[in-house]
């Protein structure tokens, strides 16, 4: 869950991937070898969205199948610490800075909209 402080308070970052229909969501990614899933998350929020982050606390985990496979995905509070402008990618087409609110309604996959719903709770 990457954040900053925006004009109306919180932002979050949501991205378009191509690759998955350009279906609204929460960056995240996969865990190289060896590595820490905190390690994969700042990782993934800089190669996705071209963003600096710090971990600053845990929100949740959710779990899923992709091709009869089990996917953990494990999503950390990241607080924007630089945000350069964006430059579409490989991965990403677009980026989106919205409110909790206005990023509830956009977001796709209903685990995605919970852990959101997590975030700001706390």
């Amino acid at each position: 869950m990457l954040y900053r402080k925006g004009a109306d308070g919180v932002e979050v970052a949501l991205v378009q991937r191509p690759r998955y229909g350009d279906e609204w969501s929460l960056p995240k990614g996969k865990l190289d070898p060896g590595e820490t899933f905190e390690a994969a998350a700042v990782r993934e929020i800089e190669e996705e969205t071209g963003c600096e982050a710090k971990i600053v606390g845990f929100v949740g985990a959710v779990d899923y199948y992709v091709k009869k496979r089990p996917k953990v995905v494990v999503f950390y509070r990241m607080k924007a610490t630089k945000v350069p402008p964006f430059e579409p990618n490989e991965e990403v087409s677009k980026i989106a800075w919205l409110t909790p609110p206005k990023a509830l309604e956009r977001l796709d996959h209903d685990l995605e909209k919970g852990i959101l719903q997590r975030f700001s709770s706390e």
